[in-house]
Parts: structure tokens; C-alpha cells; sequence
């Protein structure tokens, strides 16, 4: 460095931020060093994201399952019963008949709440949510 270059750099004031745009400085320097640095975080807090994103999916699902299985074993209440009953003389039943289209009905009343079941067994002790999803209603 020449003379001249050293005594222009003593001569120039020095001008001091002050202590409020320092302090915000330092806080933006210290930010930028934690997002330069922040890859693992970003990846993990991802990953939190989406497992939360999938176990919310599945409280719908298992909802929606035991929903159903409300509404199949309403509907098998509702048509499990004979269309014509006899009584003895005390008042009790001695015998039921069914007609064919009630036969049905009690048949895809079973079939839909042993589907349901199933697709719920599968879900809560095979961590298999498949069948869950596909269910209808």
C-alpha cells in the first residue's frame, strides 16, 4: 500500500451501523447460516408431513369403515326376520318363512357386512388398508 492509499483510509470516517441494523443483520446472517445448513431438517419435517398426511388417511378410512359396518349390520337387523311366523296357542313362534326376494335380502346383508369386517380385520391386524379403500359408501 502507498502512503497516499493509507492515510485516505485513516482520513475516511468510519461509519458504525447502528445497534438496530446490526442486531437485524446479525439475525439475517444467522438465518441464512441455518437454511444453508438446514437439508436434514427440511428432509425429516417432510417426512413427518407425510406420515402425518398417510395416518390422517387412515383415521378416515377407519372411519369410514366402521361407519359401514354400522349401516350393514343396521340393514341385516332390518331384513334378518321371516315374512310370516306362526305362534302356538301360549303366544310363542313355532315357525318362520322366509320368501325368496327376503332370502336375498339377508344373504347381501351378510356378504356386505363380512366384506366390511374382512376389509377392516385386514386393515387393523395386516396393516393392509387396501380393502378399506375400496369399500363402498
Amino acid at each position: 500500500m502507498s502512503e497516499n492509499e493509507t492515510q485516505e483510509t485513516q482520513e475516511q470516517p468510519q461509519t458504525t451501523a447502528s445497534p438496530k441494523e446490526t442486531a437485524a443483520s446479525g439475525l439475517l446472517a444467522a438465518v441464512a447460516e441455518r437454511v444453508k445448513g438446514s437439508n436434514p431438517e427440511v428432509q425429516r419435517r417432510f417426512m413427518d408431513t407425510l406420515v402425518e398426511n398417510e395416518i390422517s388417511s387412515r383415521v378416515g378410512l377407519l372411519d369410514k369403515g366402521m361407519q359401514r359396518r354400522f349401516q350393514c349390520l343396521t340393514e341385516l337387523n332390518k331384513v334378518n326376520r321371516p315374512d310370516v311366523e306362526h305362534f302356538d296357542g301360549e303366544g310363542k313362534a313355532t315357525a318362520g318363512h322366509f320368501t325368496k326376494e327376503r332370502v336375498k335380502a339377508i344373504r347381501e346383508a351378510k356378504e356386505a357386512l363380512g366384506k366390511t369386517e374382512k376389509a377392516l380385520e385386514e386393515a387393523l391386524v395386516n396393516n393392509n388398508w387396501q380393502k378399506l379403500k375400496e369399500l363402498k359408501g
